[in-house]
């Protein structure tokens, strides 16, 4: 099972719902990126209105990350930088039960959902550290997004120990913890619930919902979050052919 995919023209990640043969509960999967076109958040704000709950990603608020690493590529002339923003879900005007796992492991949300005073810190760090690397290799972020591509299969993992068990390990136990507790008090309920969490968390949960007897049902959705074909309101003017007149 795909659950996000890259190709030469886009970053796209799906919207899978899972359930029991039998009916009861289904479980809607957003894998999502910390950064992505305002039109992919946007999307996925319309899918959560239709589910009763949410299980998301630590806070109601903009990703710190996804602000670091869209600064970095714009600071070292990434094209399709200006297209993007960094994540900003508003599950507070959902008017449904959001559930944070992991809350603790994050800041907590303001009430304007304005960065948290304690992000600026980690930002001020990580985002000239990003430009820098960025531009003494050359690299961009096109080139770093194919270990982004996920299945059900994919087990993702840092070289860092530590930074694996920190971001993807704890957190997932969190997740998953709280996904087994929803789905045994409410299995025979006709609810969806959605989890909207980073892309690799997402594989795990996948596995685990099968475990326990989900199935993926027809009609997965995709999303583009990336364009890396620079949209024509955006291109400069080509000079190609006027010497020829």
């Amino acid at each position: 099972m795909r659950l996000t995919e890259m190709s030469g023209t886009c970053y796209r990640t799906s919207i899978s719902v899972l359930g029991r043969p039998g009916g009861g509960i289904r479980w809607v999967l957003i894998p999502t990126i910390h950064m992505g076109h305002a039109d992919y958040y946007w999307e996925i704000w319309q899918r959560l209105r239709t589910c009763q709950a949410v299980i998301a990603e630590q806070y109601d608020g903009p990703s710190s990350t996804g602000l670091a690493y869209v600064t970095a590529m714009r600071w070292t002339g990434q094209r399709v930088a200006r297209q993007l923003v960094h994540q900003d879900i508003d599950y507070g005007a959902l008017d449904v039960p959001i559930i944070f796992p992991d809350a603790h492991l994050g800041p907590e949300a303001r009430p304007d959902r304005r960065l948290p005073r304690e992000t600026w810190a980690g930002l001020a760090v990580m985002t000239p550290v990003l430009a820098i690397r960025m531009a003494l290799t050359g690299s961009e972020l096109v080139e770093g997004m194919t270990s982004l591509e996920l299945t059900d299969e994919s087990r993702p993992r840092f070289a860092d120990e530590y930074l694996t068990r920190v971001i993807l390990t704890e957190r997932d136990e969190l997740l998953l913890d709280a996904i087994g507790k929803i789905d045994g008090e409410f299995a025979a309920e006709d609810m969806e619930v959605a989890v909207v969490f980073g892309a690799l968390h997402i594989p795990v949960v996948v596995r685990e919902l099968r475990r326990i007897g989900h199935r993926v049902e027809p009609g997965t959705r995709w999303l583009t979050a990336i364009d890396f074909e620079e949209p024509p309101y955006l291109r400069k003017p080509s000079l190609d052919g006027w010497m020829d007149w």
